[in-house]
């Protein structure tokens, strides 16, 4: 079986192109290896309900700009819903909920890690994200260069977040355009991921939770050490496996695709070989850097290895919590994973 696509050319970026009736794509640019983000408008009586938002860069700005002066015109943003709270989904939100005056709809972790992130607290500093490289085995030249690629990033990308949101919730269903969007919250990727299934037109925006082709990110980070995405990542997608298979998913990377129940039993089948992968390779105590050539088999640059050495932490706890494997932080406070005997 092959996924269907049934828009086999993504429009040019800032280009509203309709895949339904009153529900439009658009694209934009990312300055990342990860180059493009979709986002979607949704017609809601005189306005629109907007999706995810894209990065606060001058170029996407002024993609921004000519929408709303051109396809927009007389017509508004009437609500900013974002389904989580990474800079290629909520950068532009500020801006447009202020220009609009519109509300932002968000789950309440994801608005709350954002404000954390805005504030630059302790936790999620670029030297706390360093401390935790280096921990985990990566040199400290390596630590520094690589915090100074994702350290800050979310304050060079987003525009201030609104002071307020309403908070959106599991199972919630949310009237856009006559018809109801019924919120479906994933974790392991962030904190409290909504995407929108609408059976009635057979569409699911799925965020960055169900992509056709790459798996997204699902890191262990520095405020929350101990923790176990992977995990809750899995349990996600196995909620996604009962959705009905004939939904057109709407992704934020990629091109829309039917096939929930392939693409879910891929991203399955994918951890697992990974974690077996891990296992194998898991001879005598090892830093997660040093797993990292067992996960990825290509060159990293500074910003994809922090999202790597997050991954390999993430499948290494998944197998600890499993009983498989344990780690201990040595006399220089490196962490290195083993065997259970």
């Amino acid at each position: 079986m092959t996924l269907k696509m049934p828009f086999p050319e993504a429009p040019a970026y800032g280009t509203p192109t309709e895949v339904q009736p009153g529900v439009w794509w658009i694209r934009m640019p990312l300055p990342f290896a990860l180059n493009h983000i979709n986002l979607w408008l949704l017609e809601d009586g005189a306005g629109y309900t907007l999706v995810d938002t894209g990065v606060a860069t001058p170029e996407v700005k002024a993609h921004w700009e000519n929408i709303c002066s051109d396809f927009l015109k007389d017509k508004r943003i009437t609500r900013v819903l974002c389904t989580h709270t990474h800079p290629d989904h909520i950068g532009m939100a500020g801006i447009l909920c202020d220009q609009y005056r519109a509300p932002l709809w968000m789950t309440a972790a994801e608005y709350m890690m954002g404000r954390i992130l805005t504030a630059d607290l302790p936790g999620v500093r670029r030297e706390d994200l360093v401390s935790f490289f280096d921990q985990h085995g990566l040199p400290q030249e390596k630590a520094e260069e690589t915090g100074m690629a994702r350290g800050g990033m979310f304050k060079r990308l987003v525009s201030d977040m609104p002071n307020a949101y309403r908070r959106i919730s599991e199972g919630e269903d949310i009237a856009i355009g006559g018809h109801n969007w019924r919120v479906h919250v994933g974790f392991g990727h962030s904190p409290e991921h909504a995407s929108l299934i609408c059976e009635s037109r057979g569409l699911m925006i799925s965020g960055d939770m169900l992509l056709p082709k790459i798996s997204t990110n699902v890191s262990v980070f520095g405020s929350e050490p101990e923790g176990n995405p992977l995990k809750q990542f899995l349990e996600s997608v196995k909620r996604m496996q009962t959705l009905p298979d004939n939904l057109l998913v709407l992704p934020s990377h990629g091109l829309p695709f039917q096939g929930i129940a392939e693409r879910t039993q891929a991203l399955l089948d994918h951890h697992d070989e990974r974690l077996q992968a891990l296992w194998a390779g898991l001879e005598g105590e090892i830093t997660a850097r040093e797993s990292i050539p067992i996960l990825f088999n290509r060159e990293l640059d500074s910003h994809q290895l922090s999202f790597a050495i997050g991954e390999a932490i993430a499948h290494l706890h998944l197998m600890m919590y499993e009983g498989r494997v344990k780690k201990r932080q040595d006399d220089t406070g490196i962490i290195r994973f083993s065997r259970c005997i």
